[in-house]
């Protein structure tokens, strides 16, 4: 591999790296979770789904950590 093949590649990512950033940018502005698209009325159906998951964690850790059977052998 020489020098210049070397900084084509490097050329070619920097590039691609630049664009998908823009993309992700541009498709994360329509994407907020709590948000309709268009619309200032908030996403019921992911707020929801967010706060199932929170109560589910929530219950999840709580059944771990409240075990005082364990006795030592």
């Amino acid at each position: 591999m020489n020098k210049r093949k070397a900084m084509i590649g490097w050329l070619v990512y920097a590039g691609a790296k630049l664009m998908a950033k823009e993309m992700l940018k541009s498709k994360a502005k329509s994407a907020v979770p709590g948000k309709k698209a268009g619309s200032r009325r908030p996403n019921f159906v992911a707020i929801l789904a967010g706060a199932g998951a929170a109560v589910g964690a929530l219950m999840f850790w709580r059944s771990r950590g409240s075990s005082n059977d364990y006795t030592p052998s």
